[in-house]
């Protein structure tokens, strides 16, 4: 007890104390909370999918929030919405804890790989959308963005969480880079060189996108067309 506090006092502050720390913990469990996906699921997840610089940043308010606007340098698009040749701005929550992305512009020249959603006729980025620098993405992922993952959102890539997973139809892949590489499950061969392909009966199945058997593949079907 605190020397000339009377134990009432002591209860109350003792109270308000236990109030304050749980309601500093409620604001961390209720911060933004996302898991990671495979390239391929936040490709075909995403409303639009650009390759871009940011290269401006401006803050305003709307009735319900404070937010940030990003200027963008799109330089390719590889996925929007219908009727959308360019995009400049997007937008994002100006608080951490409503998943905001904050991005420093210390490099204006750089490229980043973006995704994300429409809402409302804007097109928004958040913490829980795939932004990372292009120099950063394999040769496999790159062909993945590019050309590949477009065609194999018929595919749906299931993670494994525990140690006894199973599928539940032939259109699903088990993304097991998630046991793996639990804390980065992006560095897992599975997200940096694979894609989950449609075989062309509905069976989607891991497929490796490194140019070394991409050309190996190629190779083999020209050999087999050639002997019919």
């Amino acid at each position: 007890q605190t020397e000339g506090l009377p134990s009432h006092q002591f209860g109350i502050m003792l109270y308000l104390v236990v109030v304050l720390v749980l309601g500093c913990l409620s604001q961390e469990v209720l911060g933004c909370s996302c898991g990671r996906r495979h390239p391929q699921s936040a490709y075909c997840s995403a409303d639009f999918v650009i390759r871009g610089r940011f290269i401006g940043k401006t803050q305003y308010k709307t009735e319900e929030q404070g937010r940030v606007k990003y200027e963008i340098k799109t330089t390719k698009i590889f996925k929007a919405p219908q009727g959308m040749d360019d995009i400049q701005f997007l937008s994002t929550p100006s608080m951490e804890s409503m998943c905001g992305y904050e991005h420093v512009l210390s490099n204006k020249s750089q490229a980043f790989l973006i995704t994300g959603h429409a809402v409302n006729g804007n097109l928004v980025i958040d913490q829980c959308n795939f932004i990372v620098p292009w120099a950063s993405l394999t040769t496999a992922q790159k062909r993945g963005f590019e050309e590949v993952y477009r065609k194999a959102c018929s595919c749906n890539i299931v993670p494994c969480y525990g140690g006894s997973c199973s599928l539940e139809s032939d259109s699903q892949c088990l993304w097991t880079d998630v046991l793996v590489h639990w804390q980065e499950p992006l560095n897992g061969s599975q997200s940096k060189y694979m894609a989950c392909v449609d075989q062309g009966n509905g069976l989607c199945t891991w497929e490796s996108q490194k140019p070394s058997v991409i050309a190996a593949r190629n190779k083999e079907a020209q050999s087999a067309a050639t002997a019919q």
